[in-house]
Protein backbone atom coordinates (compact mmCIF):
# COMPACT_ATOMS: atom_id res chain seq x y z
CA UNK A 1 0.00 0.00 0.00
CA UNK A 2 1.92 3.32 -1.01
CA UNK A 3 1.55 6.18 1.23
CA UNK A 4 -0.86 8.09 -1.01
CA UNK A 5 -3.36 5.18 -0.03
CA UNK A 6 -3.03 5.31 3.75
CA UNK A 7 -3.63 9.37 2.90
CA UNK A 8 -6.81 8.50 1.11
CA UNK A 9 -7.70 5.95 3.58
CA UNK A 10 -6.77 8.52 6.72
CA UNK A 11 -9.48 11.07 5.59
CA UNK A 12 -12.29 8.91 4.31
CA UNK A 13 -12.08 7.81 8.26
CA UNK A 14 -11.81 11.28 9.33
CA UNK A 15 -14.79 12.32 7.02
CA UNK A 16 -16.80 9.88 7.80
CA UNK A 17 -15.91 10.58 11.50
CA UNK A 18 -17.62 13.97 11.28
CA UNK A 19 -20.99 12.72 9.10
CA UNK A 20 -21.53 10.71 12.69
CA UNK A 21 -21.07 13.04 14.90
CA UNK A 22 -22.83 15.72 13.19
CA UNK A 23 -25.93 13.38 12.64
CA UNK A 24 -25.53 12.13 16.67
CA UNK A 25 -25.44 15.95 16.63
CA UNK A 26 -28.63 16.93 14.82
CA UNK A 27 -30.08 13.94 16.57
CA UNK A 28 -29.62 15.07 20.38
CA UNK A 29 -31.10 19.03 19.47
CA UNK A 30 -34.43 17.71 17.65
CA UNK A 31 -34.99 15.63 20.91
CA UNK A 32 -33.50 18.92 23.53
CA UNK A 33 -36.43 20.97 21.43
CA UNK A 34 -39.23 18.99 23.33
CA UNK A 35 -39.35 21.20 26.89
CA UNK A 36 -38.48 19.10 29.89
CA UNK A 37 -41.79 18.17 30.65
CA UNK A 38 -40.47 17.88 34.66
CA UNK A 39 -39.63 21.63 34.51
CA UNK A 40 -42.28 23.71 34.22
CA UNK A 41 -41.97 26.16 31.02
CA UNK A 42 -43.77 29.24 31.92
CA UNK A 43 -42.48 32.32 29.99
CA UNK A 44 -43.19 31.12 26.46
CA UNK A 45 -41.90 34.43 24.92
CA UNK A 46 -39.13 34.11 23.04
CA UNK A 47 -39.27 35.44 18.86
CA UNK A 48 -40.32 32.31 17.55
CA UNK A 49 -42.84 31.31 20.15
CA UNK A 50 -45.57 32.01 17.64
CA UNK A 51 -44.44 28.67 15.92
CA UNK A 52 -44.93 26.51 18.58
CA UNK A 53 -46.95 23.86 20.03
CA UNK A 54 -47.75 24.50 23.38
CA UNK A 55 -48.85 21.16 25.24
CA UNK A 56 -50.07 21.25 28.12
CA UNK A 57 -51.39 18.33 30.31
CA UNK A 58 -53.12 18.57 33.50
CA UNK A 59 -53.48 15.15 35.43
CA UNK A 60 -54.28 13.47 38.70
CA UNK A 61 -52.46 9.82 38.78
CA UNK A 62 -50.69 10.68 35.44
CA UNK A 63 -52.15 9.18 32.82
CA UNK A 64 -53.00 12.44 30.79
CA UNK A 65 -49.18 13.71 31.87
CA UNK A 66 -47.87 10.04 29.91
CA UNK A 67 -50.23 10.77 27.11
CA UNK A 68 -48.85 14.75 26.44
CA UNK A 69 -45.30 13.23 27.15
CA UNK A 70 -45.79 10.94 24.49
CA UNK A 71 -47.59 13.36 21.75
CA UNK A 72 -44.93 15.57 22.42
CA UNK A 73 -41.95 13.04 21.39
CA UNK A 74 -43.93 12.13 18.16
CA UNK A 75 -44.66 16.05 17.23
CA UNK A 76 -41.21 17.09 17.71
CA UNK A 77 -39.72 15.76 14.60
CA UNK A 78 -41.92 18.02 12.91
CA UNK A 79 -42.78 20.75 15.11
CA UNK A 80 -41.22 23.30 17.72
CA UNK A 81 -43.00 21.65 21.38
CA UNK A 82 -42.98 23.27 24.61
CA UNK A 83 -44.48 20.77 27.33
CA UNK A 84 -46.06 22.75 30.75
CA UNK A 85 -48.21 21.30 33.31
CA UNK A 86 -51.47 23.37 33.27
CA UNK A 87 -50.62 24.27 37.19
CA UNK A 88 -47.98 26.65 35.37
CA UNK A 89 -49.90 27.50 32.98
CA UNK A 90 -51.50 31.07 32.09
CA UNK A 91 -53.78 32.98 29.22
CA UNK A 92 -50.81 35.17 28.34
CA UNK A 93 -48.53 31.77 27.63
CA UNK A 94 -51.37 30.88 25.35
CA UNK A 95 -51.55 33.83 23.62
CA UNK A 96 -48.25 33.88 22.68
CA UNK A 97 -48.49 30.71 20.74
CA UNK A 98 -50.39 29.75 17.73
CA UNK A 99 -51.15 26.35 18.63
CA UNK A 100 -52.36 24.19 21.57
CA UNK A 101 -52.80 20.61 22.57
CA UNK A 102 -54.30 19.94 26.02
CA UNK A 103 -54.31 16.75 27.46
CA UNK A 104 -56.78 16.70 30.90
CA UNK A 105 -58.22 14.07 33.11
CA UNK A 106 -61.91 14.88 34.91
CA UNK A 107 -61.50 14.40 38.94
CA UNK A 108 -64.40 13.08 40.65
CA UNK A 109 -67.73 14.57 39.41
CA UNK A 110 -66.62 16.49 36.21
CA UNK A 111 -64.22 18.33 38.43
CA UNK A 112 -60.91 19.53 37.14
CA UNK A 113 -57.74 17.85 38.77
CA UNK A 114 -56.01 19.84 41.38
CA UNK A 115 -53.27 20.85 38.21
CA UNK A 116 -56.23 22.49 36.78
CA UNK A 117 -58.35 24.48 38.67
CA UNK A 118 -56.55 27.64 38.96
CA UNK A 119 -56.17 27.63 35.21
CA UNK A 120 -60.05 26.83 35.07
CA UNK A 121 -60.73 29.67 37.68
CA UNK A 122 -58.58 32.10 34.85
CA UNK A 123 -61.00 30.89 32.16
CA UNK A 124 -63.99 31.46 33.90
CA UNK A 125 -63.17 35.23 35.17
CA UNK A 126 -62.26 35.67 31.63
CA UNK A 127 -64.96 34.49 29.98
CA UNK A 128 -67.23 37.07 32.11
CA UNK A 129 -65.35 39.67 30.91
CA UNK A 130 -66.74 39.29 27.35
CA UNK A 131 -63.07 39.64 25.90
CA UNK A 132 -61.43 37.17 23.54
CA UNK A 133 -57.58 37.34 24.06
CA UNK A 134 -57.39 33.71 22.55
CA UNK A 135 -58.55 34.60 18.84
CA UNK A 136 -54.93 33.83 17.31
CA UNK A 137 -54.61 30.14 19.03
CA UNK A 138 -55.69 27.02 17.33
CA UNK A 139 -56.20 23.92 19.98
CA UNK A 140 -57.66 20.61 20.14
CA UNK A 141 -58.27 18.82 23.27
CA UNK A 142 -57.85 15.18 24.81
CA UNK A 143 -59.81 14.37 27.31
CA UNK A 144 -60.05 11.24 29.84
CA UNK A 145 -62.35 9.78 32.12
CA UNK A 146 -64.35 7.05 33.15
CA UNK A 147 -68.31 6.46 31.77
CA UNK A 148 -69.00 4.89 34.93
CA UNK A 149 -69.22 8.87 36.17
CA UNK A 150 -72.38 10.19 35.02
CA UNK A 151 -69.50 13.65 34.32
CA UNK A 152 -67.72 12.13 32.16
CA UNK A 153 -64.65 14.43 30.70
CA UNK A 154 -66.36 16.94 32.15
CA UNK A 155 -63.50 19.26 32.55
CA UNK A 156 -62.58 18.20 29.46
CA UNK A 157 -66.09 19.55 27.54
CA UNK A 158 -65.51 22.83 29.89
CA UNK A 159 -61.86 23.54 28.76
CA UNK A 160 -62.96 22.67 25.12
CA UNK A 161 -66.22 25.14 25.14
CA UNK A 162 -64.22 27.88 27.20
CA UNK A 163 -61.31 28.37 24.91
CA UNK A 164 -63.81 28.64 21.93
CA UNK A 165 -65.63 31.37 23.86
CA UNK A 166 -62.40 33.13 24.40
CA UNK A 167 -61.85 33.23 20.54
CA UNK A 168 -60.02 29.88 20.00
CA UNK A 169 -60.80 28.07 16.93
CA UNK A 170 -61.05 24.20 17.31
CA UNK A 171 -58.50 21.94 15.26
CA UNK A 172 -60.84 19.13 15.63
CA UNK A 173 -63.79 17.60 18.00
CA UNK A 174 -63.35 16.84 21.34
CA UNK A 175 -61.63 13.68 21.90
CA UNK A 176 -62.96 12.06 24.69
CA UNK A 177 -61.18 8.94 26.26
CA UNK A 178 -62.63 6.19 28.82
CA UNK A 179 -59.19 5.39 30.52
CA UNK A 180 -60.81 2.24 32.45
CA UNK A 181 -61.22 0.29 29.04
CA UNK A 182 -57.70 0.98 27.63
CA UNK A 183 -59.07 3.81 25.64
CA UNK A 184 -56.06 6.05 25.58
CA UNK A 185 -53.45 2.97 25.17
CA UNK A 186 -53.48 2.87 21.11
CA UNK A 187 -51.60 7.70 22.05
CA UNK A 188 -48.81 5.78 24.15
CA UNK A 189 -47.00 3.96 21.53
CA UNK A 190 -44.54 6.41 20.73
CA UNK A 191 -43.96 6.59 24.80
CA UNK A 192 -40.64 5.09 25.99
CA UNK A 193 -41.49 3.80 29.50
CA UNK A 194 -39.52 4.58 32.15
CA UNK A 195 -37.73 1.58 34.40
CA UNK A 196 -39.08 1.66 37.18
CA UNK A 197 -42.79 1.94 35.48
CA UNK A 198 -41.99 -1.54 33.94
CA UNK A 199 -43.78 -4.63 34.34
CA UNK A 200 -42.19 -6.93 37.56
CA UNK A 201 -43.25 -9.74 39.40
CA UNK A 202 -43.56 -9.11 43.59
CA UNK A 203 -44.10 -11.87 45.90
CA UNK A 204 -46.48 -12.10 49.60
CA UNK A 205 -43.96 -12.02 51.78
CA UNK A 206 -46.56 -11.17 54.67
CA UNK A 207 -50.67 -10.39 55.27
CA UNK A 208 -51.99 -9.28 58.29
CA UNK A 209 -55.64 -8.54 59.62
CA UNK A 210 -55.46 -4.84 61.39
CA UNK A 211 -59.13 -4.77 62.20
CA UNK A 212 -61.39 -7.07 63.87
CA UNK A 213 -64.46 -6.93 61.26
CA UNK A 214 -64.16 -9.84 59.26
CA UNK A 215 -66.96 -8.78 57.04
CA UNK A 216 -65.06 -5.74 56.03
CA UNK A 217 -61.33 -6.63 56.68
CA UNK A 218 -58.38 -4.36 56.75
CA UNK A 219 -55.28 -6.55 56.10
CA UNK A 220 -51.19 -5.19 56.02
CA UNK A 221 -49.79 -6.45 53.02
CA UNK A 222 -45.82 -6.51 52.37
CA UNK A 223 -44.62 -7.63 48.32
CA UNK A 224 -41.13 -8.64 48.20
CA UNK A 225 -38.98 -8.70 44.79
CA UNK A 226 -38.06 -12.24 44.10
CA UNK A 227 -34.52 -13.26 43.98
CA UNK A 228 -34.43 -13.80 39.85
CA UNK A 229 -35.94 -9.94 39.77
CA UNK A 230 -32.75 -8.71 42.26
CA UNK A 231 -30.03 -9.77 39.65
CA UNK A 232 -27.05 -8.10 38.69
CA UNK A 233 -27.55 -5.82 36.08
CA UNK A 234 -31.44 -5.14 36.49
CA UNK A 235 -32.59 -2.01 37.28
CA UNK A 236 -33.97 -2.00 41.06
CA UNK A 237 -37.29 -0.86 41.58
CA UNK A 238 -37.69 2.56 42.41
CA UNK A 239 -41.24 4.67 43.43
CA UNK A 240 -41.58 7.78 46.08
CA UNK A 241 -44.05 8.43 49.27
CA UNK A 242 -47.22 9.33 47.08
CA UNK A 243 -46.89 6.76 43.78
CA UNK A 244 -49.26 4.15 42.47
CA UNK A 245 -48.98 0.68 42.00
CA UNK A 246 -51.12 -1.09 39.77
CA UNK A 247 -51.90 -5.10 40.71
CA UNK A 248 -52.94 -7.35 37.42
CA UNK A 249 -54.06 -10.59 39.31
CA UNK A 250 -54.51 -12.63 36.61
CA UNK A 251 -51.17 -12.41 35.90
CA UNK A 252 -50.31 -14.45 38.89
CA UNK A 253 -47.87 -17.44 37.97
CA UNK A 254 -47.38 -15.92 34.32
CA UNK A 255 -50.72 -17.55 32.53
CA UNK A 256 -54.38 -16.73 32.96
CA UNK A 257 -55.11 -17.90 36.22
CA UNK A 258 -57.70 -16.15 37.53
CA UNK A 259 -61.16 -15.28 35.53
CA UNK A 260 -61.11 -11.39 34.93
CA UNK A 261 -64.00 -9.14 35.61
CA UNK A 262 -65.89 -7.80 31.96
CA UNK A 263 -65.44 -4.00 30.30
CA UNK A 264 -68.51 -3.58 32.38
CA UNK A 265 -68.54 -4.54 35.75
CA UNK A 266 -64.39 -2.97 36.14
CA UNK A 267 -65.32 -1.33 39.95
CA UNK A 268 -65.79 -2.74 42.89
CA UNK A 269 -68.80 -2.22 44.82
CA UNK A 270 -68.28 -0.67 48.00
CA UNK A 271 -64.90 -0.26 47.34
CA UNK A 272 -62.56 2.45 49.56
CA UNK A 273 -59.18 2.20 47.99
CA UNK A 274 -59.45 1.62 44.20
CA UNK A 275 -58.82 3.88 41.55
CA UNK A 276 -60.30 4.27 38.01
CA UNK A 277 -59.72 0.45 36.88
CA UNK A 278 -56.04 0.17 35.04
CA UNK A 279 -56.21 -1.36 31.93
CA UNK A 280 -52.85 -1.63 30.03
CA UNK A 281 -51.45 -3.78 26.81
CA UNK A 282 -49.40 -6.09 28.67
CA UNK A 283 -46.36 -8.92 27.58
CA UNK A 284 -46.97 -12.13 28.67
CA UNK A 285 -44.28 -13.00 30.70
CA UNK A 286 -44.40 -16.80 29.49
CA UNK A 287 -45.13 -15.68 25.53
CA UNK A 288 -43.93 -12.66 25.15
CA UNK A 289 -47.43 -11.84 23.29
CA UNK A 290 -48.91 -8.45 24.52
CA UNK A 291 -53.24 -8.82 26.10
CA UNK A 292 -54.81 -6.08 27.20
CA UNK A 293 -54.84 -6.60 31.53
CA UNK A 294 -57.63 -5.68 33.91
CA UNK A 295 -55.58 -4.50 36.83
CA UNK A 296 -56.20 -2.73 40.04
CA UNK A 297 -54.62 0.35 41.80
CA UNK A 298 -53.71 1.28 45.23
CA UNK A 299 -51.66 3.69 47.03
CA UNK A 300 -48.25 2.56 48.21
CA UNK A 301 -48.07 2.47 51.51
CA UNK A 302 -44.32 2.76 52.31
CA UNK A 303 -41.23 4.71 51.65
CA UNK A 304 -38.60 3.27 49.40
CA UNK A 305 -36.05 3.22 52.12
CA UNK A 306 -38.19 0.52 53.98
CA UNK A 307 -36.93 -1.90 50.99
CA UNK A 308 -40.22 -3.74 51.43
CA UNK A 309 -43.42 -2.46 49.13
CA UNK A 310 -46.52 -2.22 51.75
CA UNK A 311 -49.91 -1.82 50.80
CA UNK A 312 -52.85 -1.61 53.31
CA UNK A 313 -55.86 -3.03 51.54
CA UNK A 314 -59.93 -3.24 52.11
CA UNK A 315 -61.48 -6.90 51.86
CA UNK A 316 -64.21 -5.63 49.35
CA UNK A 317 -67.47 -8.05 49.70
CA UNK A 318 -69.93 -8.28 46.74
CA UNK A 319 -74.04 -8.64 47.12
CA UNK A 320 -73.76 -12.35 47.61
CA UNK A 321 -70.50 -12.27 49.97
CA UNK A 322 -67.66 -12.97 46.65
CA UNK A 323 -65.04 -11.43 47.46
CA UNK A 324 -63.75 -8.41 45.19
CA UNK A 325 -61.70 -9.31 42.20
CA UNK A 326 -58.28 -7.51 43.39
CA UNK A 327 -59.21 -7.35 47.16
CA UNK A 328 -59.52 -10.26 47.47
CA UNK A 329 -56.84 -11.54 45.40
CA UNK A 330 -54.74 -9.81 47.59
CA UNK A 331 -56.61 -10.52 50.77
CA UNK A 332 -57.15 -13.93 50.24
CA UNK A 333 -56.21 -15.74 47.16
CA UNK A 334 -52.83 -14.87 46.62
CA UNK A 335 -50.76 -17.68 48.47
CA UNK A 336 -47.17 -16.50 50.19
CA UNK A 337 -44.44 -16.53 47.77
CA UNK A 338 -46.79 -16.78 44.62
CA UNK A 339 -45.58 -13.95 42.09
CA UNK A 340 -47.44 -11.05 40.97
CA UNK A 341 -46.81 -8.68 38.32
CA UNK A 342 -47.80 -5.58 39.16
CA UNK A 343 -46.42 -1.49 37.68
CA UNK A 344 -45.51 0.84 39.74
CA UNK A 345 -47.05 4.37 38.66
CA UNK A 346 -46.16 7.50 39.31
CA UNK A 347 -48.57 9.91 40.98
CA UNK A 348 -46.45 13.58 41.03
CA UNK A 349 -49.31 15.64 42.70
CA UNK A 350 -48.85 13.10 45.51
CA UNK A 351 -45.40 13.27 46.09
CA UNK A 352 -44.10 15.88 48.98
CA UNK A 353 -40.64 16.70 48.53
CA UNK A 354 -40.42 19.47 51.46
CA UNK A 355 -39.61 17.10 54.40
CA UNK A 356 -39.15 20.16 57.05
CA UNK A 357 -42.34 22.36 56.47
CA UNK A 358 -45.70 21.21 59.03
CA UNK A 359 -47.23 18.91 57.12
CA UNK A 360 -51.06 17.95 57.73
CA UNK A 361 -51.78 13.79 57.15
CA UNK A 362 -55.25 13.24 56.71
CA UNK A 363 -57.73 9.79 55.86
CA UNK A 364 -60.23 7.46 56.38
CA UNK A 365 -60.01 3.90 56.25
CA UNK A 366 -57.60 2.07 54.03
CA UNK A 367 -56.41 5.74 52.91
CA UNK A 368 -53.96 5.49 55.81
CA UNK A 369 -51.81 3.50 52.72
CA UNK A 370 -50.93 7.02 51.64
CA UNK A 371 -50.69 8.40 55.72
CA UNK A 372 -47.86 6.08 56.35
CA UNK A 373 -45.72 6.47 53.45
CA UNK A 374 -45.46 10.09 53.99
CA UNK A 375 -44.98 9.46 57.74
CA UNK A 376 -42.24 6.86 57.06
CA UNK A 377 -40.21 9.36 54.71
CA UNK A 378 -40.20 12.19 57.05
CA UNK A 379 -39.72 9.27 60.09
CA UNK A 380 -36.52 7.78 58.65
CA UNK A 381 -34.63 11.51 58.87
CA UNK A 382 -33.30 12.42 61.94
CA UNK A 383 -34.52 15.82 60.65
CA UNK A 384 -38.00 15.67 59.43
CA UNK A 385 -40.40 18.47 59.87
CA UNK A 386 -43.41 17.94 62.24
CA UNK A 387 -46.89 16.14 61.31
CA UNK A 388 -50.35 16.36 62.37
CA UNK A 389 -52.32 13.28 61.04
CA UNK A 390 -56.69 12.89 61.25
CA UNK A 391 -57.34 9.44 61.00
CA UNK A 392 -61.16 8.73 60.72
CA UNK A 393 -62.75 4.74 61.26
CA UNK A 394 -65.75 2.98 61.72
CA UNK A 395 -65.65 1.47 65.20
CA UNK A 396 -63.77 2.01 68.00
CA UNK A 397 -63.75 -1.74 69.49
CA UNK A 398 -63.42 -2.97 66.09
CA UNK A 399 -61.28 -0.33 63.83
CA UNK A 400 -58.80 1.15 66.10
CA UNK A 401 -55.99 -0.02 64.02
CA UNK A 402 -53.95 3.26 63.91
CA UNK A 403 -50.89 2.44 66.22
CA UNK A 404 -50.73 -1.27 63.85
CA UNK A 405 -50.84 0.35 60.45
CA UNK A 406 -48.24 3.03 60.63
CA UNK A 407 -46.11 0.58 62.43
CA UNK A 408 -42.67 0.92 63.16
CA UNK A 409 -43.41 4.82 63.11
CA UNK A 410 -46.23 5.37 65.17
CA UNK A 411 -44.44 7.20 67.98
CA UNK A 412 -41.62 8.64 65.63
CA UNK A 413 -40.45 11.83 67.31
CA UNK A 414 -42.08 14.27 64.14
CA UNK A 415 -45.50 13.21 65.10
CA UNK A 416 -47.38 16.77 66.59
CA UNK A 417 -50.34 15.27 67.24
CA UNK A 418 -52.71 11.91 66.25
CA UNK A 419 -56.15 13.07 65.93
CA UNK A 420 -58.67 10.29 65.61
CA UNK A 421 -62.55 10.09 65.52
CA UNK A 422 -64.86 7.06 64.99
CA UNK A 423 -68.13 7.27 63.31
CA UNK A 424 -70.48 4.63 65.27
CA UNK A 425 -69.40 4.52 68.71
CA UNK A 426 -71.60 2.14 69.87
CA UNK A 427 -70.20 1.71 72.91
CA UNK A 428 -69.84 5.24 74.15
CA UNK A 429 -73.60 6.70 74.47
CA UNK A 430 -71.83 10.27 74.88
CA UNK A 431 -70.63 10.45 71.86
CA UNK A 432 -72.62 11.37 68.86
CA UNK A 433 -72.72 9.07 66.16
CA UNK A 434 -71.92 9.51 62.05
CA UNK A 435 -69.15 12.15 63.04
CA UNK A 436 -66.32 11.95 60.19
CA UNK A 437 -62.93 12.84 59.88
CA UNK A 438 -64.61 16.20 58.23
CA UNK A 439 -65.99 16.94 61.59
CA UNK A 440 -62.75 16.65 63.27
CA UNK A 441 -60.70 19.01 61.48
CA UNK A 442 -63.86 21.50 62.33
CA UNK A 443 -63.89 20.19 65.92
CA UNK A 444 -60.04 21.22 65.95
CA UNK A 445 -60.08 24.60 63.60
CA UNK A 446 -58.26 26.93 66.04
CA UNK A 447 -55.21 24.39 66.94
CA UNK A 448 -54.89 23.46 63.26
CA UNK A 449 -54.64 27.00 62.07
CA UNK A 450 -51.88 27.71 64.66
CA UNK A 451 -49.58 24.64 63.60
CA UNK A 452 -50.23 25.58 59.87
CA UNK A 453 -49.17 29.26 60.67
CA UNK A 454 -52.86 30.90 59.32
CA UNK A 455 -53.65 34.26 60.78
CA UNK A 456 -57.35 34.65 60.20
CA UNK A 457 -57.57 38.27 58.32
CA UNK A 458 -54.60 37.93 56.05
CA UNK A 459 -55.12 34.35 55.50
CA UNK A 460 -50.41 34.03 55.60
CA UNK A 461 -48.92 34.56 59.33
CA UNK A 462 -45.73 32.92 59.28
CA UNK A 463 -42.94 31.34 57.44
CA UNK A 464 -45.01 27.95 58.91
CA UNK A 465 -47.82 29.65 56.76
CA UNK A 466 -45.94 29.86 53.45
CA UNK A 467 -44.27 26.17 53.11
CA UNK A 468 -46.81 24.34 55.36
CA UNK A 469 -48.43 21.39 53.09
CA UNK A 470 -51.66 19.20 53.65
CA UNK A 471 -52.24 15.95 52.18
CA UNK A 472 -55.36 13.53 51.74
CA UNK A 473 -55.91 10.10 50.81
CA UNK A 474 -59.00 8.32 50.60
CA UNK A 475 -62.32 7.80 48.97
CA UNK A 476 -63.75 11.11 46.92
CA UNK A 477 -67.33 10.50 47.75
CA UNK A 478 -67.82 11.34 51.44
CA UNK A 479 -64.82 11.93 52.56
CA UNK A 480 -62.51 13.87 50.07
CA UNK A 481 -65.87 16.36 49.72
CA UNK A 482 -66.50 16.47 53.02
CA UNK A 483 -62.52 17.27 54.22
CA UNK A 484 -62.27 19.43 51.13
CA UNK A 485 -65.11 21.48 52.30
CA UNK A 486 -64.06 21.40 56.07
CA UNK A 487 -60.59 22.90 55.24
CA UNK A 488 -62.27 25.40 52.72
CA UNK A 489 -64.09 26.62 55.89
CA UNK A 490 -61.54 26.45 58.28
CA UNK A 491 -58.67 27.63 56.76
CA UNK A 492 -60.59 30.48 54.73
CA UNK A 493 -60.78 30.86 50.83
CA UNK A 494 -57.22 33.32 50.07
CA UNK A 495 -55.09 30.91 52.42
CA UNK A 496 -57.09 27.22 50.43
CA UNK A 497 -56.57 29.42 47.56
CA UNK A 498 -53.13 29.47 48.14
CA UNK A 499 -52.10 26.06 48.98
CA UNK A 500 -53.76 24.94 45.42
CA UNK A 501 -52.00 27.51 43.46
CA UNK A 502 -48.71 26.70 44.98
CA UNK A 503 -49.07 22.72 44.52
CA UNK A 504 -49.32 22.40 48.46
CA UNK A 505 -52.82 20.84 48.69
CA UNK A 506 -52.49 16.56 47.72
CA UNK A 507 -55.44 14.88 47.39
CA UNK A 508 -54.68 11.37 46.31
CA UNK A 509 -58.47 10.75 46.05
CA UNK A 510 -60.69 7.55 44.56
Amino acid sequence: MTETHRLLIALSSITLYVLWVAVIFYSNRKKRSVTDPLTDNTHVKSRDSKNQTLIVYASQTGTAEKIARAKAAALAEHEMITLVSMASLNLAMLGNVSKALFVVSTYGEGEPPDAGTRFYHALQRAKKSGATPLSNLSYEVIGLGSREYKQFCRFAVALYENVSLLGGTPLTSLTTLDSGKGEHLVHLDSLTTEPSEQMQPWVLEHRKQLNQDDTRGLYAITLKQPPSAREAGKVPIAWEAGDIIDIYPAMAHGYLSMKEPSSRNLKEPSSENLREPSSEHLKEPSSGHPRKRVGRSYTIASAPQENDLKLIVREVRKEHGELGYGSGFLTSKLAMNQPVYAQIRKNTNAVITDTQCPLVLIAAGSGIAGVRAQLAKRAMLKDGGPVWIFYGERSPEKDDILPKALSPFHNASCIHKRSVIFSKPSLEPNIAPNQYVQHLIVEQADALKVFLGVNDSSGVNSEASRNAQIYVCGHFEGMGKGVDAALQDVLGKQYYSMLVDKGRYHRDLY
